[in-house]
């Protein structure tokens, strides 16, 4: 048995808070199980992440063509071209980018760019962590096993 100890900022050591023993070997049986079983997590977390995805990308491509032609408008009127108005009226006189622009800010603000890629971060960074086991997944989240690395 291995005891862990629990230790208070000051230094001072308490009692110990729990007790474990190394797992036993486990059998080719418990391992497949394992991995399934993760595998099926990984592509239920997956699967689940994106219909949320969908959605924050339609909503970015929507503000984000909003914004565009609203600068279009913006670019192309011939008060704001000769400097006839201050910058802040002619933003004024065009509210529809500037509201878009406004949202599209608050949307990047707020983290919409993690948002539309959320299943691929979670692909790369389990790909990490699986790379220690010489595993790898698609971004489906099913799990790739590599042969093992000769021993040299």
């Amino acid at each position: 048995m291995v005891e862990a100890v629990t230790r208070v900022d000051n230094g001072d050591t308490l009692s110990p808070s729990f007790t474990f023993s190394p797992l036993p070997y486990l059998s080719s049986k418990q391992t497949d199980t394992d991995l399934k079983a993760f595998e099926r997590r990984l592509t239920e977390v997956i699967t689940c992440l994106r219909p949320g995805t969908i959605r924050w990308r339609i909503v970015l491509v929507v503000v984000s063509i909003c914004t565009a032609i609203g600068a279009w408008q913006w670019i192309n009127d011939p008060l704001t071209s000769t400097s006839q108005v201050s910058f802040i009226d002619s933003l004024l006189n065009h509210l529809f980018f500037t509201l878009s622009l406004l949202i599209l800010g608050l949307l990047f603000l707020t983290g919409i760019h993690k948002r539309v890629v959320a299943p691929s971060i979670i692909t790369q960074r389990t790909r990490v962590v699986l790379a220690d086991f010489n595993m790898s997944c698609d971004e489906t989240g099913k799990l790739i096993l590599r042969p093992r690395p000769a021993n040299s």
